[in-house]
Parts: C-alpha cells; structure tokens; sequence
C-alpha cells in the first residue's frame, strides 16, 4: 500500500535554502521539531505504511505556531489498526532565541490498545536544541523520555530513553547535507546521512541511507505547492512506498 501525506508549512524567511530547510524541518518534525522553530506556523497531516502492511499503519496530524519568538506545538498520532496499536497526544513549547539558539520541550501521553488485554496509559516527554552556528551550519539534538518514565505510569518497564544528535550543513542555496545518529537504551544505534539537492528549478531530489534503510525521494514544486515521491528499502524487510504534499506560504 502506498503511503501518502500532507504538509502544510511556512519557508524559514532569511535562510539561504528557501525550500530545502523547510523541507528537511517538516518531515523530520515527530523526532525533531526544534528545527521547526527556524520557521514560521505551520500545519501537516501523514500517513505511512509500513512495508505495506495495514497493520502498520501510522498516522499523525500536527501543528506549530509561532508567537513572535515563541513556539505552540500540538500533535496526534497513532500507529497500528483496530487489533491492537498506540496512540499518541502530545503539547509543547519552544523558543527561538534571536534566530541562532533554539529549544522545545513536549509532553506526551500514550495510550497502547490490544484486543483482549486492558487499555495501558503512560506519561513521556521529550526536550530537543538547535544551534545556529552559520548561515550554513546548524546542529541540533532531542532527548525522548530523559525522565525515565514507565510504561503504565507506575509499571515495571521504562520506556526507553533515546538520544539523537545531528547536524545540517549547507554549502550552497540548492544543495542541503545532513547526519544524524540515534541511540535508544535499550535499543541499537542508527546512523544515517541524508542531502537534499535542487538540479532544476522545478524539482527537488532527497537520498538518504541509513544503517536500516535506503531512501529515495523526488519532490516537484509548482509555485508555493511541493509534491514528492518516495520510497524506502528496508535491508532484509520490504520497500515502503510514499507520497506527499506540501503548500508553502510565503
């Protein structure tokens, strides 16, 4: 099954790479959204498929809005179907400090549903900083649950506590590279590398790889909309198709 998504987002004003960086903030916004506060308000809805199964379907919808330097933020997502799944609410704030110097904060709560066994709700949060080095450097990390809270609120089992930390570099206005690495305890690692580049003026071109996955992405732009195709290997798994839209205003 294809996935499919929808976007909607405002372009950072002043940043060289006009439609790179947005690009890059929006789709990395569930695990990262302290790059959202380098632009404006903006809303966005996403679906995905994993490996083309409907039992692994995610879908979230999510907003931030910008108050001055200030930052709202609100998200809800669930992955799973009927059967069994997790639900996901979640709020918070973050601050854009004279454009060079970003942090957030968001409070979750969870909710994990399967057929046959009682509802479990949990408590989480997760902070994540930005800094703006240069006009072409940015580096940013999140920490997700540094609380250490439980499942069930006061399980046994600690949700676990994941740390991410990567940076974004941008040599010209049409070429955008990133790095990133991800660390769950208990969990493995996940190193990946990623560049956004524009060949034409109508077309954007996204590779990613990954210690799990390789990615393809091509986006066609036409006046403030951005459209994009996707697809992702997963080693040893299955590929995972998408599309998805955004509309950008200026």
């Amino acid at each position: 099954m294809v996935v499919s998504g929808l976007c909607f987002a405002l372009p950072y004003i002043g940043h060289t790479q006009e439609r790179l960086f947005p690009t890059f903030a929006a789709e990395t916004y569930a695990e990262m959204p302290v790059l959202s506060s380098f632009i404006s308000s903006y809303a966005g809805l996403h679906f995905r498929n994993d490996f083309g199964t409907k039992e692994m379907m995610h879908a979230e919808l999510f907003g931030s809005y910008a108050i001055h330097r200030n930052r709202l933020m609100a998200s809800i997502a669930h992955y799973g179907y009927t059967d069994y799944g997790n639900a996901t609410l979640a709020v918070g704030y973050g601050r854009d400090f004279g454009g060079r110097f970003a942090l957030t904060g968001r409070i979750f709560y969870i909710m994990e549903h399967a057929r046959g066994y009682p509802m479990r709700q949990s408590l989480c949060a997760d902070v994540g900083f930005a800094f703006n080095i240069s006009q072409k450097l940015t580096l940013f990390s999140a920490v997700y649950n540094p609380f250490m809270m439980r499942y069930g609120i006061v399980g046994q089992d600690i949700i676990p506590l994941k740390f991410t930390v990567g940076c974004i570099y941008a040599p010209s206005p049409k070429l955008l590279l990133s790095a990133m690495t991800s660390k769950a305890l208990p969990g493995g690692w996940e190193v990946g590398v990623r560049f956004i580049t524009q060949p034409v003026t109508p077309l954007l071109l996204s590779v990613e790889g990954t210690n799990t996955h390789l990615g393809l992405t091509i986006y066609l732009i036409h006046k403030q909309f951005l459209f994009s195709v996707k697809a992702a290997w997963h080693y040893r798994i299955s590929v995972s198709p998408e599309i998805g839209g955004w509309y950008f205003k200026r």
